[in-house]
């Protein structure tokens, strides 16, 4: 499976210089559907405050500082695990085939990359295998926020029978447990600093 699930993560065409990358914040929620770019966690699960990855580091090309095309919506965790990373170092060149990065917002990203059945990122190439190392997805709990997705949204489609007052007696006991896993698995989370 995809590591956005059923997200299609593409940048909108037609965005011209920004005055200051900041100010794409709301479009990058947007087109990335609140979503990490790299990891696929959810800010709206995770009631966290996401940040703006330059994938091409601006260190190390500072004129695509403001280039919304060189932005990717990401947690914290990847942000400061990619860090000015840039093993190619060659601005031109994200990755040589076997290192380096694939920008989240591509088709090429579901080539290199995907979840095995517990949840877990994976490569599937030599390249998709070194960017799991490079952003730590080979330590890192990323089932975990897969199954918290997986629990949200069994979640919401709960909410949605009660509000709607066709939630059924042991749903409603189904419901309880849900809530109290969500909340277990997100302070876990938390703990562990994702």
């Amino acid at each position: 499976m995809r590591v956005h699930g059923d997200k299609v993560i593409r940048r909108r065409p037609g965005i011209s210089e920004l005055n200051h990358y900041t100010d794409a914040k709301d479009i990058l929620r947007a087109d990335f559907f609140e979503l990490c770019g790299y990891c696929g966690k959810s800010s709206q699960m995770m009631y966290q405050r996401f940040q703006i990855d330059h994938f091409v580091p601006k260190t190390w090309d500072p004129d695509r500082k403001n280039d919304y095309y060189n932005l990717v919506l990401c947690c914290a965790k990847c942000n400061q695990i990619k860090s000015n990373k840039w093993p190619t170092e060659d601005i031109t060149k994200p990755n040589d085939g076997e290192k380096g990065f694939i920008d989240p917002a591509t088709e090429e990203f579901d080539l290199h990359l995907a979840r095995d059945d517990k949840g877990h990122i994976v490569g599937l190439t030599p390249l998709g295998e070194n960017m799991c190392k490079s952003l730590h997805f080979d330590i890192r709990r990323t089932e975990l926020f897969w199954q918290i997705g997986q629990l949200y949204q069994h979640q919401r489609a709960l909410k949605e029978l009660f509000v709607q007052g066709q939630l059924k007696e042991k749903e409603k006991d189904y419901y309880i447990k849900v809530t109290i896993w969500l909340k277990k698995y997100i302070s876990q989370a938390v703990a562990e600093g994702e």
